[in-house]
């Protein structure tokens, strides 16, 4: 295991794996804005393959309270540099779920000069990008892509929740849960009219608008009663508030139509979402869904469809090194609709999509396939085949 410390100091932590034998010039970069890549699942793969594999955590590991993409892109920076360290030549850079959008925009910048890089986050605070050494990689890999953390979100707010201090007032004219606008009881497939459909959608964005404005309010409270402060006057409510990290309580975070009606952007996938145990209202009001507990910084940075830049959907265009997608056809949350599109704002023409029949978004085989493979085994084919060439 080895530590690593971003230039603003901040801890994140990395294993490398290496083949048997002298050490390759290529490593295999595995990376996730907060789930632990260390032990990736494609890693036996390219190791048999003949290369190394450096899997690293970010300073928000399982805690996603106050994620800030900004500064994981400085996490991602220090790993590179010590891979560079090592003597490695060719980094590859493999995203996985979420970790496609925190790679993909840590290219982005990195093919940048300096000077044109991202100067502020969305909560306003400055990145610092342009003060940073990033190494570009040299090539790009898409493992069961979502459109980024803030894009998933979006079409999964709850635009019934009328008032983020009750979720549990709810407009039932906007509530997908209601059998008047198609819902079925689950797991018995819903269908919502394409009309409704498309009033929800713009309900999500409003409802979101609503919450970037929450978050920007609350930041700009902070932030002056920071300027207010009178040091002699410790003792003080707006002392206190200066010093007080607001939070932002969000519920109905698991409410995408698609989840129950399987004629929305229809491919191999069963009902429900990763992002809920069962019925999708225990991910919407449960205690381990998505966003649940959040800083306004963190609400902007990574969870906000409208303000968050680390999306997939935003970088996929500023790729150019050679990228490959692999694509579950079984994913609840990664559309095939959804996946293509972006994968068609990939600029370079050295570019590779390649779909998994039946393929759950973890590349487990969905129960009562009608094939029988194993995805995992068959995506490391596909990226050891495509490198071949490559490296």
């Amino acid at each position: 295991m080895v530590d690593i410390l971003a230039s603003d100091r901040a801890f994140s932590f990395g294993i490398l794996h290496l083949p048997p034998g002298p050490q390759p010039k290529a490593v295999a970069v595995f990376m996730h804005p907060r789930e632990n890549q260390t032990r990736q699942y494609l890693t036996p793969y390219l190791l048999a393959a003949g290369y190394a594999v450096w899997g690293q955590t970010s300073r928000a590991l399982n805690n996603d309270s106050d994620m800030v993409h900004e500064e994981i892109v400085r996490d991602t920076a220090a790993g590179i540099r010590f891979l560079k360290s090592r003597g490695f030549e060719t980094i590859i850079l493999i995203g996985s779920s979420g970790g496609t959008s925190l790679l993909s925009y840590y290219q982005w910048q990195a093919t940048l000069a300096p000077g044109d890089r991202m100067r502020f986050a969305p909560h306003g605070e400055v990145t610092k990008f342009a003060e940073e050494d990033m190494p570009a990689a040299d090539l790009f890999i898409a493992v069961a892509p979502h459109a980024g953390e803030g894009m998933i979100m979006l079409n999964m707010l709850d635009p019934a929740v009328v008032d983020e201090s009750n979720p549990l007032a709810i407009d039932p004219e906007l509530d997908m849960f209601n059998s008047a606008n198609g819902y079925r009881p689950y797991p018995e497939p819903s269908s919502y009219d394409p009309a409704w459909l498309a009033q929800y959608r713009r309900a999500q964005r409003a409802r979101a608008r609503r919450l970037d404005v929450l978050a920007r309010t609350s930041i700009a409270d902070y932030e002056e009663a920071r300027a207010a402060v009178d040091p002699q006057r410790i003792s003080s409510p707006t002392a206190r508030r200066a010093l007080m990290s607001p939070y932002m309580s969000i519920y109905g975070t698991v409410a995408n139509p698609s989840h129950l009606d399987p004629s929305i952007d229809p491919n191999h996938r069963m009902l429900g979402s990763i992002f809920a145990f069962g019925h999708p209202l225990r991910g919407s009001y449960g205690p381990l869904a998505l966003g649940r507990i959040l800083t306004p910084r963190a609400w902007l940075s990574t969870w906000s469809g409208l303000s968050a830049q680390a999306e997939w959907t935003h970088a996929a265009e500023h790729l150019t090194v050679p990228s490959l997608v692999i694509a579950p056809l079984g994913d609840t949350d990664a559309l095939p609709q959804e996946q293509r599109e972006i994968f068609s704002r990939i600029r370079i023409e050295d570019k590779t999509m390649v779909e998994l029949d039946y393929a759950h978004h973890y590349l487990m085989l969905l129960p009562e396939a009608p094939v029988s493979y194993n995805p995992r085994e068959k995506a490391g084919e596909v990226i050891v085949d495509w490198l071949k060439s490559r490296v």
